[in-house]
Protein backbone atom coordinates (compact mmCIF):
# COMPACT_ATOMS: atom_id res chain seq x y z
CA UNK A 1 0.00 0.00 0.00
CA UNK A 2 2.70 2.18 0.63
CA UNK A 3 4.37 1.81 -2.59
CA UNK A 4 1.16 2.05 -5.14
CA UNK A 5 -2.10 3.38 -2.74
CA UNK A 6 -5.23 1.48 -1.80
CA UNK A 7 -6.32 1.22 -5.19
CA UNK A 8 -3.68 -1.46 -6.19
CA UNK A 9 -4.31 -3.77 -3.13
CA UNK A 10 -6.10 -7.19 -4.09
CA UNK A 11 -5.89 -10.06 -1.92
CA UNK A 12 -4.72 -11.55 -5.77
CA UNK A 13 -2.02 -9.20 -5.79
CA UNK A 14 -1.18 -9.63 -2.14
CA UNK A 15 -1.23 -13.64 -1.98
CA UNK A 16 1.34 -13.18 -5.07
CA UNK A 17 3.89 -11.20 -3.25
CA UNK A 18 3.93 -13.61 0.22
CA UNK A 19 4.17 -16.17 -2.13
CA UNK A 20 1.11 -18.00 -1.08
CA UNK A 21 -1.93 -18.98 -2.86
CA UNK A 22 -5.32 -16.27 -2.72
CA UNK A 23 -7.53 -19.22 -0.83
CA UNK A 24 -4.76 -18.94 1.92
CA UNK A 25 -5.55 -15.32 2.42
CA UNK A 26 -9.51 -15.65 2.23
CA UNK A 27 -8.84 -18.22 5.00
CA UNK A 28 -8.14 -14.72 7.24
CA UNK A 29 -9.33 -12.22 5.56
CA UNK A 30 -12.61 -12.90 3.71
CA UNK A 31 -12.59 -10.17 1.30
CA UNK A 32 -10.79 -7.07 0.50
CA UNK A 33 -12.65 -4.75 2.60
CA UNK A 34 -11.65 -7.19 5.97
CA UNK A 35 -8.16 -6.87 4.93
CA UNK A 36 -8.54 -2.98 4.57
CA UNK A 37 -9.69 -2.51 7.85
CA UNK A 38 -7.16 -4.93 9.22
CA UNK A 39 -4.54 -2.38 7.43
CA UNK A 40 -6.26 0.58 8.63
CA UNK A 41 -5.99 -0.82 12.43
CA UNK A 42 -2.54 -1.51 11.50
CA UNK A 43 -1.25 2.32 10.96
CA UNK A 44 -3.91 3.08 14.00
CA UNK A 45 -1.14 0.97 15.67
CA UNK A 46 1.77 2.57 14.50
CA UNK A 47 0.56 5.72 15.95
CA UNK A 48 3.14 7.45 18.14
CA UNK A 49 1.10 8.86 20.95
CA UNK A 50 1.79 11.81 23.29
CA UNK A 51 1.56 11.78 27.06
CA UNK A 52 0.44 14.36 29.13
CA UNK A 53 2.65 15.84 32.30
CA UNK A 54 1.13 13.74 35.54
CA UNK A 55 -0.56 17.15 36.36
CA UNK A 56 -3.04 16.84 33.24
CA UNK A 57 -2.40 20.42 32.58
CA UNK A 58 -0.89 20.20 29.42
CA UNK A 59 -3.19 17.79 27.98
CA UNK A 60 -4.51 20.02 24.85
CA UNK A 61 -0.37 19.88 23.73
CA UNK A 62 -0.90 15.73 23.69
CA UNK A 63 -3.60 15.76 22.36
CA UNK A 64 -2.56 17.75 19.28
CA UNK A 65 0.78 15.65 19.30
CA UNK A 66 -1.25 12.77 18.98
CA UNK A 67 -3.63 13.97 16.36
CA UNK A 68 -0.76 15.38 13.95
CA UNK A 69 1.09 11.68 14.41
CA UNK A 70 -2.58 10.01 13.44
CA UNK A 71 -2.60 12.13 10.13
CA UNK A 72 1.25 11.61 9.07
CA UNK A 73 0.89 7.82 9.62
CA UNK A 74 -2.15 7.61 7.27
CA UNK A 75 -0.44 9.59 5.02
CA UNK A 76 1.82 7.39 4.89
CA UNK A 77 -0.37 5.07 3.60
CA UNK A 78 -1.76 6.82 -0.05
CA UNK A 79 -5.63 6.22 0.04
CA UNK A 80 -5.93 5.12 3.69
CA UNK A 81 -7.22 7.96 4.80
CA UNK A 82 -10.43 6.82 2.58
CA UNK A 83 -10.99 3.45 4.14
CA UNK A 84 -10.77 5.60 7.76
CA UNK A 85 -13.98 7.69 6.87
CA UNK A 86 -15.92 4.87 5.76
CA UNK A 87 -15.84 2.55 8.79
CA UNK A 88 -15.89 2.45 12.51
CA UNK A 89 -12.69 1.16 13.63
CA UNK A 90 -13.24 -1.83 16.48
CA UNK A 91 -10.03 -3.71 16.43
CA UNK A 92 -7.46 -2.91 18.81
CA UNK A 93 -4.99 -0.12 17.15
CA UNK A 94 -8.10 1.86 16.67
CA UNK A 95 -9.37 1.03 20.90
CA UNK A 96 -5.61 1.81 21.88
CA UNK A 97 -5.75 5.45 20.03
CA UNK A 98 -9.35 6.29 21.44
CA UNK A 99 -8.33 5.22 24.83
CA UNK A 100 -5.33 7.36 24.89
CA UNK A 101 -7.38 10.37 23.54
CA UNK A 102 -10.28 9.58 25.96
CA UNK A 103 -7.78 9.81 29.05
CA UNK A 104 -5.94 12.67 28.05
CA UNK A 105 -9.01 14.43 27.86
CA UNK A 106 -10.47 12.93 31.06
CA UNK A 107 -7.44 14.67 32.52
CA UNK A 108 -8.28 18.06 31.26
CA UNK A 109 -11.86 17.33 32.83
CA UNK A 110 -13.43 17.18 29.45
CA UNK A 111 -16.95 15.52 30.17
CA UNK A 112 -17.50 12.06 28.78
CA UNK A 113 -19.79 12.27 26.55
CA UNK A 114 -18.52 15.30 24.66
CA UNK A 115 -14.92 13.74 24.55
CA UNK A 116 -17.18 10.50 22.91
CA UNK A 117 -18.54 12.79 20.51
CA UNK A 118 -14.35 14.41 20.10
CA UNK A 119 -12.98 10.99 19.60
CA UNK A 120 -15.04 10.21 16.21
CA UNK A 121 -14.49 14.19 15.20
CA UNK A 122 -11.11 13.48 15.86
CA UNK A 123 -10.89 10.58 13.44
CA UNK A 124 -12.93 12.08 10.88
CA UNK A 125 -10.86 15.62 10.89
CA UNK A 126 -7.32 12.76 10.66
CA UNK A 127 -8.51 10.90 7.99
CA UNK A 128 -9.99 13.95 5.70
CA UNK A 129 -6.87 16.08 6.22
CA UNK A 130 -4.70 12.51 5.01
CA UNK A 131 -6.74 12.33 2.28
CA UNK A 132 -6.48 15.43 0.90
CA UNK A 133 -2.68 15.81 0.97
CA UNK A 134 -2.74 12.80 -0.79
CA UNK A 135 -4.99 12.91 -3.11
CA UNK A 136 -3.24 16.43 -3.97
CA UNK A 137 0.09 14.49 -4.12
CA UNK A 138 -0.75 12.06 -6.06
CA UNK A 139 -2.10 14.38 -9.18
CA UNK A 140 1.34 15.86 -8.24
CA UNK A 141 0.67 18.80 -6.71
CA UNK A 142 3.24 20.16 -4.47
CA UNK A 143 1.55 23.29 -3.49
CA UNK A 144 2.54 24.70 -7.54
CA UNK A 145 -1.56 25.93 -8.22
CA UNK A 146 -1.30 28.59 -5.24
CA UNK A 147 -0.58 31.18 -7.72
CA UNK A 148 -2.80 30.23 -10.41
CA UNK A 149 -5.46 30.16 -6.69
CA UNK A 150 -4.61 33.33 -5.55
CA UNK A 151 -4.90 35.07 -8.73
CA UNK A 152 -8.20 33.90 -9.55
CA UNK A 153 -9.48 35.01 -5.97
CA UNK A 154 -7.44 38.20 -6.66
CA UNK A 155 -9.46 39.11 -9.85
CA UNK A 156 -12.93 38.00 -8.22
CA UNK A 157 -15.27 40.13 -9.17
CA UNK A 158 -15.16 42.48 -6.45
CA UNK A 159 -18.68 43.80 -6.37
CA UNK A 160 -19.71 39.71 -5.92
CA UNK A 161 -16.80 38.84 -3.94
CA UNK A 162 -15.75 41.69 -2.07
CA UNK A 163 -14.10 39.39 1.05
CA UNK A 164 -12.84 36.85 -1.22
CA UNK A 165 -11.22 39.61 -3.75
CA UNK A 166 -10.10 41.44 -0.17
CA UNK A 167 -8.31 38.74 1.44
CA UNK A 168 -6.67 36.88 -1.62
CA UNK A 169 -3.56 36.47 -0.16
CA UNK A 170 -5.16 35.49 3.78
CA UNK A 171 -6.78 32.93 1.60
CA UNK A 172 -3.88 30.91 -0.39
CA UNK A 173 -1.60 32.12 2.42
CA UNK A 174 -1.07 29.63 4.80
CA UNK A 175 0.90 26.36 4.28
CA UNK A 176 -0.76 22.58 5.08
CA UNK A 177 1.22 22.79 8.20
CA UNK A 178 -0.85 25.96 9.09
CA UNK A 179 -3.80 25.38 7.98
CA UNK A 180 -3.56 22.05 10.25
CA UNK A 181 -3.00 23.26 13.39
CA UNK A 182 -4.91 25.82 13.04
CA UNK A 183 -7.67 23.29 12.82
CA UNK A 184 -6.30 21.59 15.56
CA UNK A 185 -6.43 24.56 17.71
CA UNK A 186 -10.55 24.94 16.85
CA UNK A 187 -11.15 21.61 17.29
CA UNK A 188 -9.67 21.60 21.00
CA UNK A 189 -11.04 24.71 21.59
CA UNK A 190 -14.45 23.85 20.49
CA UNK A 191 -13.43 20.36 22.39
CA UNK A 192 -13.46 22.40 26.29
CA UNK A 193 -16.22 24.71 25.53
CA UNK A 194 -19.67 23.85 27.17
CA UNK A 195 -21.63 21.90 25.16
CA UNK A 196 -24.75 24.08 23.46
CA UNK A 197 -27.50 22.03 22.05
CA UNK A 198 -29.04 23.22 19.08
CA UNK A 199 -32.59 22.29 18.12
Amino acid sequence: MRENGVDAVSLRHLAARVETGPASLYAYFGNRDILLEHVLDAAYAEVSLVDAADDGRDWRDALAGTIVHTIETLETYPGLGTIALGSIPVLPGALRLAEHELALMESGGVPSDRAALAVDLIAQFAASTAVERTVRLSRGDVGDDREHVLTAYERADAERFPHVARSASLLTGPDDSARRDFAIDVLLAGIERAGVRRT
